[in-house]
């Protein structure tokens, strides 16, 4: 997103560009909220890239599940 510095304001496009992604880009940040707040997704347990990955797969999962269950449960 483009950010408004000291004595320069957005332009138009600018403002236009902003608001066309900020649809999108909320949904993944909601994601991203969600595994560092349930999951503890804050920092790596693990030092090799293999284990951050399998640690990152296995959160993506039990993401991906809860997703599931609140679907279920909710409607």
């Amino acid at each position: 997103m483009e950010e408004a510095k000291q004595n320069n304001p957005l332009t138009h496009w600018q403002k236009m560009f902003n608001y066309k992604i900020s649809k999108i880009r909320y949904k993944i940040e909601e994601g991203f909220g969600t595994l560092k707040r349930k999951f503890k997704f804050t920092r790596a347990s693990y030092f090799t890239t293999s284990k951050v990955q399998g640690q990152m797969a296995l959160k993506a999962m039990a993401f991906n599940l809860l997703k599931a269950s609140n679907k279920i449960s909710y409607g």
